[in-house]
């Protein structure tokens, strides 16, 4: 059995305190195998903030796989947006963009949704490009459970109005991973929990307690914000992921004025399982 622990958005700079406290107890008591952070450590990219992500991640008492989000890429100066998007997440983060962590029984691929620009209106669209697809599509014949994570949502999860872009290439990434069975995604940006399933000839639809994955059933998971002010009608909240041989677990962890506590539970069965 690998324990994931899957939190997103935590924004330092626009942080709340007592809750990146509390987190910091409640990942220690998970006990996790390996920490998915699944992009915007930051407000505002600047050096103070990624000073206090770096703090952060080294009181976390396990391995952390960590991509960045479009927050994570400094608007100013524009001469180091355009041209040294990351180098202030290589400075303080990590210098890899495609970080890898694997056990016996799962391999985690992390994937850089974050452009500084592009051929659209909305600046914090991300992208994905065919090189980055090559290489989720190289574990195709690995008979390990798959996590990739990224920042930006490749599907709409029950944002029922459409109020976020999906992803540049969300499709062809979708497409790779249900050609391999026991395939997960895990996403951020949104800022609100949420799991389905994505399937080529069902697309995508809610996932439910009990359900039975299909070979080709890729689970999707959105994280909510974990520790930031930005709320969109959700608490902040991570996702506790249990990957056993018989199937998956998802708890919903969510912080409440008792502190963090078990939101909802979701538990799902790999085909043949």
């Amino acid at each position: 059995m690998t324990v994931v622990a899957h939190i997103s958005d935590i924004h330092f700079g626009r942080e709340v305190t007592e809750i990146v406290t509390a987190l910091l107890a409640d990942l220690a008591a998970a006990a996790p195998d390996i920490v998915v952070i699944s992009g915007d450590l930051t407000q505002f990219g600047s050096h103070g903030e990624f000073a206090a992500a770096r703090a952060f991640l080294d009181r976390i008492p396990a391995p952390c796989l960590v991509v960045p989000g479009n927050h994570d890429i400094p608007a100013f100066p524009v001469w180091e947006m355009l041209f040294r998007p990351y180098r202030r997440w290589r400075r303080f983060i990590t210098q890899g963009l495609a970080p890898e962590w694997s056990n016996a029984a799962v391999l985690v691929k992390g994937v850089n949704s974050a452009r500084p620009y592009g051929p659209y209106l909305n600046w914090s669209r991300g992208r994905i490009a065919p090189a980055q697809i090559a290489a989720v599509a190289s574990a195709e014949r690995d008979p390990r459970v798959l996590v990739v994570t990224a920042h930006h949502p490749v599907a709409y999860g029950d944002d029922t109005g459409r109020d976020y872009d999906l992803v540049t290439r969300g499709d062809a990434l979708l497409a790779t991973l249900a050609a391999r069975p026991r395939s997960l995604i895990l996403l951020g940006h949104r800022h609100r929990s949420h799991a389905s399933l994505w399937s080529p000839a069902d697309g995508e639809r809610t996932a439910v307690t009990g359900a039975v994955l299909a070979r080709d059933d890729v689970l999707i998971l959105h994280a909510g914000t974990a520790t930031s002010d930005r709320l969109r009608g959700q608490a902040n909240s991570w996702n506790l992921i249990t990957l056993a041989e018989a199937g998956v677990g998802i708890e919903m962890r969510q912080y409440t004025a008792a502190g963090w506590a078990s939101a909802t539970r979701l538990d799902l069965l790999w085909s043949g399982g």
